[in-house]
């Protein structure tokens, strides 16, 4: 009856308004640029904001300087004796924040969240200004130094106004919850959990700390308290165990289900702050043999890699944007995500988290896209930015059960100053603060460094920059024979515009200007083939899901756009390629489609049609008479020698529950 008395009173504490109150700022910033000097020029701007349309439109000298924003916020008298903090969830790439005339701080890095304190910079009672001046000039001392993505410029995420308690959950580790759920032993039959919470607060006062954990439906799954007493320089930690018998496991797109840990603070009987962050119970490994395990069993990993931009917003994406994006994502049948180059928008995290998809997030210690870059350069300064940024990647992202692997590098090169020893350090560190996680890299070349992190993901062009797409072949066989205990994934992808299309089919010029979406489709059919017929992957990676901005690029259509895609850029059009995975890895939705239908012009009256589905059997009709129903290979049907005649010809690909049309004109 105790122990029902403590329940019911921990769920009406936790059912009370919380003593911190965030307030959204996004709206109404005055904004100018460096070149106009004056903020009376100034434009108002709403949040998220990039200045950088230039990039968008593919000029490859787009600006990289310093942009301004200002704000006029009032403070309320009643905040006198509160503590008010500023969060930003990003902004592009170093921000120093002044308020009313004075310098609060400085943060170095674009892609993680960071908090100022402001309280002893407030006027209460009045009007005071925020300027956030912001740079994403190049530079060698904060990552990225290299890559050909774009480096947007702007305060491309939320910016939100803490009003807090003396006494509060701390806001300034990391920019992070505050709160650190350590899954110290998960199984079907049991969950052994720790909460750790940072506490920043007055010191010697002594709180009560009480933590709860809460099923999706709301129901009370376990129940801890303890008293915390502030040190005397005001920060702390304490650490609540908890333990949760047959627990119901996060497990993928079948079942993502969470539970919330929701931790309040009071001090005397006085609320002093609540928070809650996600909890999805899940344990998982990879073998070099058996490949990907969640919660005991083969869950092999169909990921693409997504790069968060995208015309007409660049970075500055709206969380709408981000669950459109993942729509298709799981539309194709994916089940795994590579937020590439960088830590993402805090939106796509929790998406999915709820849709389950197992994510692999990237510190931004990106290698060089061209021979002029400089991935990496030794020195201190740089080390210690990326020591920086990979500690609010951590903890920022702690409590998210989608994210399983840390990626450490991408595409790092021994060439100069060789990264490969500090990269051993970033992983002792990351395996220090999170050992219920595995590490990762995308590598693109031979040597030690690709065997410093827990997982490798060898990064292809077979077929694109050079060879044929069936060397992999050779390769995975070379693979196994030497480099046969790691533990290895793969990506790969070829670029191609939706307005190239003609009779050949044969490796174009990646250099060059022409681009045709028939070699795209033909290097996927190739690749799958052999990756899919080997288990010897724990997973793959598609490069990539959407076209990105890639400014200093020339080739392919010449507007500064990496065409790698399986959608293009501004979403409006899925590739082929899109649905020959659809077919294989969406068995849910009924689908078919007719390949190469924007090649609609053709020369030669006597042509192959290949249609993609995930039916069993397939009818195809030309001009309205069937020419007969096949069974496919790998979700593809082919009828050859289809006789076509000249002018208009109407094609009809259907299955039992779904259609697909496509015009062709024979010249």
């Amino acid at each position: 009856m105790k122990k029902v008395g403590i329940v019911l009173a921990l769920c009406l504490a936790f059912a009370q308004l919380s003593a911190k109150e965030i307030i959204n700022i996004n709206r109404d910033w005055r904004f100018f640029g460096s070149s106009e000097g004056s903020s009376d020029r100034a434009r108002n701007v709403n949040l998220p904001h990039t200045w950088n349309n230039d990039a968008l439109s593919g000029r490859d000298d787009y600006f990289r300087g310093a942009g301004n924003y200002m704000k006029d916020i009032h403070v309320p008298l009643e905040w006198r004796n509160k503590r008010v903090f500023i969060r930003f969830a990003g902004a592009g790439t170093v921000t120093d924040l002044i308020v009313n005339g004075r310098h609060v701080g400085e943060h170095r890095g674009g892609f993680t969240a960071f908090v100022f304190e402001l309280t002893g910079y407030l006027k209460h009672g009045e009007t005071n200004r925020l300027w956030a001046v912001v740079n994403n000039a190049p530079r060698l001392d904060v990552l990225p130094t290299a890559g050909d993505n774009n480096v947007y410029g702007g305060i491309y995420r939320d910016v939100e106004l803490i009003v807090a308690e003396p006494s509060h959950i701390a806001l300034s580790h990391y920019a992070s919850d505050g709160i650190y759920v350590h899954q110290k032993s998960v199984t079907r039959e049991k969950a052994e959990l720790e909460t750790t919470v940072c506490i920043d607060g007055l010191a010697g006062r002594t709180l009560n700390v009480d933590m709860a954990v809460l099923t999706a439906e709301g129901d009370t799954a376990a129940v801890q308290s303890t008293k915390f007493k502030v040190p005397e320089k005001g920060t702390g930690s304490v650490s609540l165990p908890a333990t949760l018998l047959r627990p119901r496991l996060w497990n993928g797109t079948l079942d993502p289900y969470m539970y919330r840990v929701a931790v309040r603070l009071t001090d005397d009987g006085l609320p002093c702050d609540e928070a809650s962050v996600p909890l999805g119970l899940r344990f998982f490994t990879v073998d070099p043999k058996e490949g990907f395990l969640l919660n005991g069993e083969p869950y092999r990993l169909r990921g693409v890699v997504y790069y968060e931009d995208r015309a007409s917003a660049g970075i500055a994406l709206s969380p709408y944007q981000i669950r459109e994006d993942l729509d298709m994502i799981a539309e194709m049948g994916a089940n795994a995500v590579r937020a590439a180059a960088y830590p993402h928008n805090p939106e796509f995290y929790a998406e999915c988290d709820r849709r389950g998809l197992v994510v692999w997030t990237d510190l931004p210690l990106v290698g060089p896209a061209f021979m002029t870059d400089k991935g990496y350069t030794g020195t201190e300064e740089l080390k210690r930015n990326g020591r920086q940024q990979l500690r609010e990647m951590l903890f920022q992202r702690f409590n998210n059960p989608s994210v399983v692997m840390w990626g450490l590098f991408s595409e790092q090169t021994p060439r100069g100053d060789d990264p490969t020893d500090y990269i051993e350090e970033l992983n002792e560190e990351t395996l220090q603060e999170d050992p219920s996680r595995m590490t990762v890299a995308a590598s693109n070349q031979d040597g030690r460094i690709n065997f410093v992190t827990d997982l490798i993901v060898w990064d292809h062009t077979f077929g694109w920059k050079e060879g044929q797409p069936s060397d992999i072949k050779v390769w995975i066989e070379q693979l196994k024979a030497n480099w046969g205990s790691l533990c290895s994934g793969i990506s790969y992808g070829a670029g191609a515009s939706i307005h190239h299309q003609d009779d050949s089919l044969s490796r174009p010029d990646y250099l060059g200007n022409w681009h045709p979406e028939r070699w795209q489709t033909f290097l996927h059919e190739q690749y799958y083939l052999y990756v899919n017929g080997s288990p010897f992957f724990w997973g793959w990676f598609v490069a990539n899901m959407f076209d990105y901005g890639a400014a200093k690029r020339d080739w392919g259509e010449g507007t500064g756009i990496d065409d790698r895609g399986l959608v293009t850029f501004d979403r409006k059009y899925r590739k082929d390629a899109f649905y020959f995975y659809k077919a294989n890895w969406n068995k849910e939705t009924p689908m078919v489609h007719i390949v190469e239908k924007r090649w609609a012009d053709r020369a030669k009256p006597v042509q192959t049609i290949r249609v993609y589905s995930n039916a069993e059997q397939v009818e195809l009709l030309l001009n309205g008479t069937s020419l007969g129903a096949k069974t496919g290979s790998d979700g593809t049907f082919v009828w050859e020698n289809v006789e076509m005649r000249r002018g208009d010809n109407a094609l009809e690909a259907r299955s039992a529950q779904a259609t697909d049309r496509a015009a062709v004109y024979i010249k």
